[in-house]
């Protein structure tokens, strides 16, 4: 088993937050988060007061260091990788945002909604990724591993709804109204569905 896996496993059953575990061992958060995400391992002393700290022989933690930080380089590879392609997204998006602007004057007088909309849609496709961090811990904290991916993919469609509504009404203000709200109530539906069904509640 994983070591990201593993420490998760360890504190769910603890019933703490990463919060409480980096208190406990005297490290911030985002170490906790990291080595959960599978991005980093814990120094010699950091693994010594896990260990101590779960009731466990370092051995049962952290069994195989060496392919451990095999995984680890790996899944920083990875993470590289889609930090490019979020940057090339981003820039793609802001390029196609300024074609139109100049094809469709109408879109000039409503540059503020627009802006907001492709920032939304923006946010929406991080989250179909897989990019779970990009969604509020608050809203997430209670979603299981198992059920990340179908969570951010809900939140993910829901996102790309109500963004696409905000641009639908910025480029559209003389449509009927039912082209704007459609996909803005759809997207909120399924935003809620998530919630309700992955992270058993709103908050």
């Amino acid at each position: 088993m994983e070591f990201s896996t593993r420490l998760k496993e360890l504190r769910h059953e603890k019933g703490i937050s990463q919060e409480k575990l980096a208190e406990q061992i005297h490290i911030s958060r985002s170490a906790v988060a990291k080595w959960e995400n599978g991005l980093g391992l814990p120094a010699a002393d950091s693994l010594h007061l896990l260990a101590e700290y779960f009731g466990i022989p370092e051995r049962e933690l952290l069994p195989d260091q060496e392919n451990a930080h095999a995984l680890v380089e790996k899944n920083q590879i990875i993470s590289r990788q889609d930090t490019l392609i979020d940057i090339l997204l981003i820039c793609t998006a802001a390029a196609a945002c300024l074609f139109a602007l100049a094809l469709y004057p109408p879109l000039r007088q409503n540059i503020p909604p627009l802006i907001i909309g492709c920032v939304i849609i923006l946010l929406g496709f991080f989250n179909l990724r897989g990019n779970i961090s990009s969604i509020h811990w608050y809203h997430r904290r209670k979603v299981t591993k198992e059920n990340q991916p179908a969570y951010c993919r809900c939140m993910g469609i829901g996102t790309v709804l109500c963004g696409l509504a905000c641009v639908i009404g910025a480029a559209f203000p003389d449509a009927p109204e039912i082209f704007f709200f459609a996909p803005l109530c759809l997207g909120l539906l399924l935003m809620l569905f998530a919630q309700f069904k992955y992270n058993r509640g709103l908050f």
